[in-house]
């Protein structure tokens, strides 16, 4: 008997335990981008992963690799040497979005920052990232070195919709006149049925008159 309650008990204490750990669950990535940045012209270098979240979040991660992996020229080639251009490339395969930014914007700024912003439809499908990075103020300075932003903001939004307009009814012109017809006042409940009471009422009257012939005729 004492085996039984122990093995009821472990088993509670199991169930108990998957519970919470659902609960508790680490959000997982339903999207990863490689991130590569435009380091020296035209010499895309993945500086990090874009992950987007089942949570509704999205998160930034460094790689840290001493030969990082690098795009191709056909996969990167990018025409205008005045912009800084950093690629997110779907680790999933098919998926390539290219996010240029003015490149003096990361002129001499040792503490550049750069944000992402991914845009999703309401069933969490991505439809645009918006990318900024450095700051406008740097394109005042005459020279100096492009530094690549070193700190990462990732933000996901959500695409929202917004509430049904409600629309008035359409204006109804009167060819005649040229005025603007007016609505016909509601009706009433006998304007509206008449041609179903009155042979009712009539049937009625009728059927009356009969009963009252023979109730009044000699047995």
């Amino acid at each position: 008997m004492r085996a039984v309650y122990s093995a009821v008990v472990m088993l509670l204490l199991s169930i108990f335990t998957l519970a919470t750990t659902d609960d508790t669950l680490a959000p997982s990535a339903i999207e990863k981008f490689g991130v590569f940045h435009d380091i020296s012209y035209n010499e895309f270098v993945q500086r990090g992963e874009l992950h987007v979240l089942n949570d509704g979040t999205a998160q930034y991660q460094p790689i840290g690799l001493q030969d990082p992996p690098r795009l191709t020229e056909t996969d990167s080639k990018h025409p205008d040497p005045s912009k800084y251009t950093v690629i997110l490339r779907s680790l999933n395969g098919g998926t390539q979005f290219v996010l240029p930014v003015m490149r003096c914007r990361l002129v001499n700024d040792l503490k550049a920052e750069e944000t992402f912003v991914i845009h999703t439809t309401e069933n969490g499908d991505i439809f645009h990232i918006d990318y900024d990075a450095g700051n406008s103020a740097n394109c005042q300075k005459t020279h100096g070195a492009v530094s690549a932003p070193v700190h990462t903001k990732a933000l996901l939004r959500k695409r929202a919709v917004g509430p049904a307009p409600k629309l008035n009814p359409a204006a109804v012109i009167d060819m005649d006149t040229g005025k603007e017809q007016q609505p016909e006042p509601p009706k009433s409940f006998l304007a509206k049925y008449w041609y179903y009471i009155v042979p009712v009422v009539i049937m009625l009257m009728l059927g009356g008159d009969d009963k009252q012939q023979e109730a009044a005729a000699p047995s």
